[in-house]
């Protein structure tokens, strides 16, 4: 058998400088004993590490997150990180505005745990040892990359903004601290919505809550109530809504409401001369932009109060504003008239509208059935005498128009638009809302009538399927919602509905509801909560309707389990 072609030992070390092959002699080798020079071997030699370039990417990844946590306190030359203002975000404003205890960051990138920083409930270590800033073009990557996942995965469900207008004075370097404000309000968002960039959210939100903060200090000036900073708050509450708690959310909520009153958003079309805004792009698509602002304000405001049947802030007795148009001609600023919200619910049925009016009209009816509820509790009549319930049934036979209108297959390609799916799931919701206001009310009903909420039940489970097939971040946040009420009604009604279907179809509806809420909760702690009750017991699940009129209890009491950060009284809701 040959000899091995490898010598036992080490190499030399001017051998392997010259890539020589070394005969490992001791003390000194052949090569090294010819040339005459110092036979050294280093026995200790660090492994084999990762592939090349592996650990540079990683220490350029690590050098650009310290340096946006740096960004106050580092010059980086002529344009700042994220355009922040120190002004504005000081540490102390960024401390007591950092993101309460009931949030809990889960990192699990390899890369955040060596990170010499911290981001936590309470306060924002900086690293001793401040890193070289990242060149500014690597800056200018990270903005544009942030930029373009709000408008892909933010702005389908939150189309307030006018991506022209926004990228005019986005690069600019002395922006005014309102428009930074929604800057690192959009930035929040969208960091939120990519795998990649989570580690930068919370951050993000501090930076553009404690930006706002300190702008609200200054009331009386005008940048205090203008458009930017509106939209700054809705932002942040759809922040605090998705990614901490709803009582934190509906706070900064009234707070975005009360700046869109005080801007007079609710008028804008009386305010200014239509028939010039029409004659002048530019015009119309600020216009157009503020009138988006109030309408998300609008249904914001709706769904966060539904629940509990609180009052609103927005009524629509001092509107005097149009619906907004189709995305395409606010992008293009393509001016474009529409209706007003009376005249479209009058005329319920004649005409399908865009997916955001779509959506304003729809809830604006679910809402109208709330005062009929809650006049209904306090009629010692029948409910079905007078003209209430005559109101109460042609709400109900416009939702249903609305729904012949708006319905699509789940196959259909026009479901790739979230705001598109979302309101056919919504107009099929209110179908099940208006059949369970009848139930509460104990209004006859005949048995046949259960199967068309059934078909809207069964309709909501086939367009879950889309709505999992797409990226969970482009979801609405109010989606969970919807999936709930469909579920709810299918375990209600079980009993009734196994004559029409077999108990293992339903069981399998049950469990794509389940499903989705599964997928959504990645992105969205209403879906979390949601997904809790639908999991408890029977037992557990016949309390919790009972919960909103036992005194003092909760929903740890029912279920044994701790209270989720995020609980809605959602047995009164639908």
């Amino acid at each position: 058998m040959s000899a091995s072609r490898q010598q036992p030992g080490l190499a030399c070390e001017e051998c392997r400088k010259k890539k020589l092959r070394c005969d490992r002699r001791r003390p000194q080798c052949d090569q090294c004993e010819d040339s005459g020079t110092t036979c050294l071997v280093n026995q200790v030699r660090s492994p084999r590490g990762p592939k090349k370039g592996h650990l540079k990417a990683l220490r350029n990844r690590i050098a650009t997150l310290e340096s946006i946590i740096n960004c106050d306190q580092a010059n980086l030359g002529s344009k700042e990180v994220l355009d922040g203002s120190d002004k504005y975000h000081s540490d102390e404003t960024a401390q007591s505005r950092s993101p309460p205890q009931e949030y809990n960051s889960n990192p699990t990138k390899t890369e955040c745990r060596d990170i010499p920083y911290s981001i936590e409930a309470s306060t924002i270590t900086s690293p001793i040892t401040p890193m070289t800033p990242p060149e500014h073009e690597s800056l200018d990557i990270i903005e544009a990359d942030l930029d373009q996942l709000y408008f892909d995965r933010v702005h389908p469900v939150a189309p307030m903004l006018h991506q022209g207008r926004y990228f005019s004075w986005a690069q600019s370097f002395n922006k005014p601290a309102s428009h930074i404000c929604l800057q690192f309000a959009m930035w929040a968002l969208a960091a939120a919505s990519s795998a990649h960039l989570q580690h930068m959210r919370e951050y993000l939100y501090t930076r553009a809550r404690s930006a706002i903060d300190a702008l609200d200090h200054d009331i009386e000036s005008r940048s205090a109530a203008c458009l930017q900073v509106a939209q700054a708050w809705l932002l942040i509450t759809h922040y605090e809504f998705r990614y901490m708690s709803y009582r934190r959310a509906w706070l900064t909520a009234g707070r975005a409401f009360r700046i869109i009153q005080l801007a007079k958003l609710h008028e804008i079309d009386r305010l200014n001369d239509v028939s010039i805004n029409m004659a002048h792009p530019e015009a119309w698509a600020e216009a157009e932009e503020k009138r988006r602002t109030y309408w998300l304000a609008y249904c914001l405001d709706r769904f966060l109060n539904i629940s509990d049947e609180w009052p609103l802030s927005l009524h629509e007795e001092a509107l005097c504003i149009y619906l907004p148009v189709s995305e395409s001609d606010f992008q293009h600023s393509r001016p474009v008239l529409m209706d007003s919200l009376y005249d479209e619910i009058e005329t319920s049925g004649q005409k399908m509208l865009p997916p955001f009016a779509e959506t304003i009209v729809l809830i604006t009816l679910c809402w109208h059935s709330v005062a009929f509820q809650r006049a209904g509790h306090g009629d010692k009549t029948s409910p079905t005498n007078g003209d209430a319930w005559k109101r109460h049934t042609r709400l109900y036979q416009m939702v249903q128009q609305r729904l012949m209108l708006v319905s699509l297959p789940p196959s259909s390609p026009e479901l790739h638009d979230p705001m598109r799916l979302f309101t056919n799931m919504l107009a099929n919701a209110a179908v099940i809302w208006f059949y369970n206001i009848m139930e509460t009310l104990q209004v006859e009903i005949d048995e046949e009538i259960i199967l068309v909420p059934l078909y809207s039940a069964y309709e909501i489970v086939g367009l879950a399927k889309p709505l999992t097939r797409s990226s969970f971040f482009k979801a609405h946040a109010f989606s969970p919602m919807l999936l709930y009420l469909s579920a709810k009604f299918l375990k209600a009604h079980a009993d009734q509905l196994s004559t029409c279907v077999s108990a293992s179809e339903d069981k399998q509806k049950l469990g794509d509801l389940k499903k989705a809420l599964r997928v959504l909760q990645g992105g969205n702690n209403l879906a979390m909560s949601y997904l809790e009750l639908l999991d408890s017991d029977s037992d557990s699940f016949d309390k919790l309707c009972n919960l909103a009129t036992a005194p003092g209890c909760t929903m740890s009491d029912v279920t044994g389990q701790s209270e989720p950060p995020f609980f809605l009284d959602i047995m009164n809701l639908f």
